[in-house]
């Protein structure tokens, strides 16, 4: 009886035993992870603001707001960006900008969506956090 006991403790405790750790993702690897996304979208991004905008339309404040992949099992992704557009030394006029971008029909990211919202002052500092 004793030694059944002890085998199936041993089993038991064997197959419980988990050799690998429980992964944490931080705050820090999603926002490494963000930049690495915004820095590879920036050119898509300067060529969007270029058609709504004109040359040279400045940003600050960029974040994304969502990744959803199209379809499960591919690597075909909406990202969705959101910034804040200035004039000259981070003056006004400034529209909240979101755009999502889409890598479906081609290897490059195109905007498939473009929103912007005149912000007022008191705004800014919110959103920038």
């Amino acid at each position: 009886m004793k030694k059944s006991l002890l085998i199936l403790l041993a089993c038991l405790t064997l197959f419980s035993y988990s050799p690998g750790q429980a992964k944490t993702v931080t705050e820090t690897d999603i926002r490494l992870r963000d930049d690495l996304i915004l820095n590879l979208l920036y050119p898509s991004i300067q060529k969007e603001l270029e058609k709504q905008y004109g040359a040279g339309k400045q940003f600050e404040c960029q974040k994304i707001i969502q990744i959803k992949r199209l379809p499960v099992g591919t690597y075909l992704f909406n990202v969705t960006v959101q910034l804040i557009t200035f004039e000259d030394a981070h003056g006004p006029p400034n529209d909240l900008v979101t755009i999502t971008f889409n890598n479906e029909t081609s290897q490059d990211w195109h905007a498939i969506d473009f929103k912007r919202k005149r912000l007022k002052e008191n705004e800014i500092p919110k959103l920038c956090n």
